[in-house]
């Protein structure tokens, strides 16, 4: 019973023709809000992490991928956390001990072998592989590189759903090779320290931040709006990280 009550509250969180109307409504600001910071970049390889685990951020990186997939775009999405892979339990693909980025960056298969095809959402999907400890010299190297550049030029959305900020610093090197971070924060869960840190991490790298979800965020607890959105996207503006730093 715990079992079956863990998938239905999994299915619950992806994105499809069926979600409720302000789901649906608070992932088309954020898909028209990422295309408009995006519209003049040649590439679009967008990383999603967080400070810290739970904070929604693959959820997120499932969510805008469907919503940008729903517009025609041709979409991939990639499971780049090879510790602890999450979106194949999301979209309920059984996890291949086989193939998927592990392997490609391992060289013992190619990158077209491992990608999969999610017909009912429209998504092409990378799924992380064989579960790796030691992962972040694999994104260190020239070949994620270079896979990172082919897909960039195949696909019009490649999205990233990397490992938090705080734990590895696998997001931090994957992000030299995106374009932009989008970066998520659960409302009344991260403290500003570890927001702070985790920003500070990637721009150490140079890392390009977008923008940020804040994720969990019930505007029907909040009296000076009057309408209701599960995930309130902004642009992380000046103040807004001076307000962080605090």
């Amino acid at each position: 019973m715990k079992s079956n009550k863990k998938k239905r509250s999994l299915s619950t969180e992806v994105l499809t023709d069926n979600s409720p109307f302000i789901f649906s409504e608070s992932y088309k600001s954020l898909r028209t809000n990422v295309d408009f910071l995006l519209s003049s970049k040649s590439s679009k390889v967008i990383l999603v992490t967080s400070s810290i685990p739970h904070e929604g951020k693959t959820s997120v990186s499932i969510n805008l991928a469907s919503s940008l997939a729903q517009t025609g775009k041709k979409v991939l999405l990639i499971d780049c956390d090879l510790r602890k892979p999450k979106i194949h339990a999301y979209l309920r693909i059984k996890h291949s001990s086989q193939l998927g980025l592990s392997t490609a960056l391992a060289g013992q298969a190619d990158v077209d072998e491992a990608i999969g095809y999610v017909e009912n959402l429209n998504l092409y999907v990378l799924l992380a592989g064989p579960l790796l400890s030691e992962a972040t010299a694999l994104f260190d190297s020239e070949r994620f590189a270079s896979i990172i550049k082919e897909l960039s030029e195949r696909f019009d959305y490649v999205i990233c759903d990397t490992a938090p900020v705080s734990i590895v610093a696998d997001a931090a090197i994957i992000s030299r090779h995106c374009d932009s971070v989008l970066f998520v924060i659960r409302h009344n869960y991260t403290n500003r320290r570890q927001t702070k840190d985790a920003l500070e991490a990637l721009r150490a790298v140079d890392a390009d931040i977008m923008g940020c979800v804040l994720n969990r965020y019930d505007l029907r607890t909040d009296m000076t709006y009057s309408y209701n959105k599960y995930y309130h996207y902004h642009e992380y503006s000046n103040d807004e990280e001076a307000e962080a730093s605090k």
